[in-house]
């Protein structure tokens, strides 16, 4: 799974609105995911929430996934912080999979999940211009449904942001702060309490946390 690695913004009205957007690579079969959303704060609840979507859709695709990878860049804000590790090892055990998670370097350049948000941003903006009204999240996904069937669209709504906040506010009071942060591009869950931590994914070094 590549998450993206920047939640990008598209302004309709001088309203903002948020893109979190992905591509999930399987065996079988793959899938483009844009999920617009009126919040914009892109913390870690909103990561979360934007997750939480997409594996439960996946899930009912593939309902004996056993292994997700996921890559994205290094954004603190969003990928590469403590309250994020902290809920790898949530997601890993409340999904009951082989989680890890593993960061390209800075100015990697654009990706395919760059190109999903570009698209759907291209394909609003010219219904826009032919008359079409976009003035929130939900108009944004009626629009972008009737432009194509090739990404998967679905809103994160307050009420998922909101669910993300009372599942996790007391988890993240665990969270650790992880020595060499920036160096790490590799994290794996371990068990239901762990994380193992290497500079890259190929090294033999690795640091292991506790929760």
């Amino acid at each position: 799974m590549k998450e993206q690695d920047e939640i990008q913004k598209a302004h309709w009205n001088s309203k903002p609105l948020s893109i979190f957007t992905a591509y999930v690579w399987s065996k079988n079969e793959n899938f483009a995911f844009a999920l617009p959303s009126s919040d914009i704060t892109h913390d870690k609840f909103v990561v979360d929430a934007a997750l939480e979507i997409i594996l439960n859709h996946i899930v009912t695709i593939l309902p004996n996934i056993k292994v997700v990878d996921c890559f994205s860049d290094g954004a603190a804000s969003q990928f590469k912080q403590r309250f994020h590790f902290r809920n790898l090892v949530q997601i890993a055990n409340e999904h009951n999979i082989a989680l890890s998670w593993h960061f390209f370097a800075t100015s990697h350049g654009k990706g395919v999940v760059d190109g999903i948000g570009g698209t759907v941003k291209r394909l609003v903006w010219s219904a826009i211009l032919g008359g079409g009204v976009c003035r929130s999240a939900e108009d944004f996904i009626k629009i972008a449904k009737k432009k194509t069937k090739k990404v998967i669209l679905i809103e994160i709504t307050k009420n998922n942001i909101d669910n993300s906040k009372n599942k996790l506010e007391s988890i993240f009071k665990t969270a650790k702060s992880i020595p060499e942060t920036l160096k790490m591009h590799s994290v794996k869950v371990v068990d239901n309490n762990t994380l193992e931590f290497r500079y890259y994914s190929s090294c033999f070094q690795k640091k292991t946390v506790k929760y």
